[in-house]
């Protein structure tokens, strides 16, 4: 089978890491890719718009989307127009993350537990709201590339973030509606799950680590690491089967969305009860770097059996391991950040996994190319021991300004 991966960031890369593994497989091409996937598959020059075209073209059987913009914008349903097979929800089933008013809506109307919001006419009345009813968190609507969530520490920095999203327009369109929900506090966790729209199989739960900073402290990211699997009792596993997954997927049924693809759940435990903090229709970055090592099976098979609506497996099988990825990001990141620092100390991470997000490859040598850099993963049979693989792989790497987080997977514990 001919596969085309779309994305360029570490997730893309443990995508193809583990596509390139299947039988299934005859060749492996990725657009726009990065330097991690160069060494797995051929790049491909062109736009992502216009896969579509680009996959009629060489022939290509089978497409799976990385990012989430592309399945927003609607590339599962060109490509389906021109009878190419697509991993992903199409954009309607998108909306469950292209719009976070759609998403509370959705909740709200399917009794999917999720905080209690107010989705305001314009600047005034969202202030007006704050003033009366206190510190809120604040979601833009639409897709923001992690910058879209600010939790405020008083009542001028919530003012002003609403400014700036919704008269000044920093976000675009995005920022122009927003949402004001209530600030949850309590364990947050990562479950996925691939629905071929009836059917369906959970990955690992995981937890990641969206603050630049130790002690998560500092600006939110794209995510500074990430640990699985994380334990949690029967009783809350239940309720997330039976309160979230199962009136997701009813609902989406409800509205006539035939839902083929990655439904992301972000949950917030609260008093052991899980709450929809968001949806992402597509793998968590960088969680999919944890779960990947971890899975058995074949994914390119279960991604296709998605898609052809023939999902069979409802449990995966798993090593009996634990992993820890740890990212490297360029100095400045989530803020400015300088490119095209040549990378060393790959060739002595044998015994980690090496999953590559901004980087660039150049006549066999390894570039920055953007703020995630590089995700190394250690696996072993105690998270202590994973993250020691990890953490002794990354004091081998070194690049100008490299910076990364050294308490991913420190104190964690199991969820009863």
């Amino acid at each position: 089978m001919k596969v085309l991966i779309v994305g360029s960031g570490g997730r893309e890369d443990a995508i193809a890491y583990k596509v390139s593994q299947s039988p299934l497989l005859s060749e492996l091409y990725c657009i726009p890719g990065n330097g991690g996937m160069a060494q797995r598959g051929k790049i491909l020059e062109g736009k992502v718009e216009d896969v579509p075209e680009i996959a009629k073209d060489l022939g290509i059987e089978f497409v799976i989307v990385g990012p989430e913009a592309p399945l927003v914008d609607g590339i599962v349903d060109r490509c389906r127009e021109y009878n190419i097979s697509i991993f992903g929800p199409d954009s309607r089933g998108a909306q469950l993350e292209g719009s976070k008013i759609f998403a509370k809506k959705f909740m709200k109307k399917n009794n999917i537990p999720t905080a209690e919001f107010y989705i305001p006419s314009d600047y005034n009345d969202a202030v007006i709201y704050i003033k009366e009813n206190g510190l809120k968190a604040i979601k833009a609507d639409g897709l923001a590339g992690g910058k879209g969530v600010v939790i405020p520490e008083d009542l001028d920095s919530a003012s002003s973030v609403i400014y700036r999203f919704m008269v000044e327009r920093v976000l675009g369109k995005s920022g122009e509606m927003i949402v004001l929900e209530d600030i949850l506090v309590g364990r947050e966790i990562s479950c996925i799950v691939i629905t071929d729209g009836s059917n369906y199989c959970s990955l690992p739960i995981a937890q990641d680590y969206k603050r630049a900073y130790d002690g998560n402290r500092g600006p939110n990211t794209g995510g500074m690491g990430s640990i699985a699997p994380i334990y949690i009792g029967e009783e809350i596993r239940n309720k997330i089967k039976d309160r979230i997954i199962e009136r997701t997927l009813e609902g989406l049924r409800r509205e006539g969305i035939t839902y083929r693809g990655v439904i992301y759940l972000g949950l917030m435990l609260v008093d052991n009860d899980p709450y929809v903090l968001e949806y992402n229709v597509r793998l968590g970055d960088p969680e999919t770097q944890a779960i990947i090592p971890l899975l058995k099976d074949d994914i390119l098979e279960i991604f296709y059996e998605t898609v052809t609506s023939n999902l069979s497996l409802s449990k995966l099988n798993l090593k009996p391991c634990y992993t820890c990825c740890v990212v490297l990001v360029s100095g400045g990141y989530p803020g400015h950040y300088e490119v095209g620092k040549e990378i060393t100390g790959l060739d002595d991470i044998s015994e980690c996994i090496l999953f590559h997000a901004g980087t660039k490859l150049v006549d066999d040598r390894f570039y920055t190319a953007g703020g995630r850099v590089l995700n190394v993963v250690g696996s072993g049979e105690t998270l202590e021991v994973a993250r020691e693989k990890a953490y002794g792989c990354v004091s081998r790497i070194n690049f100008e300004n490299m910076y990364y987080r050294k308490d991913i997977g420190q104190g964690v514990s199991n969820i009863d």
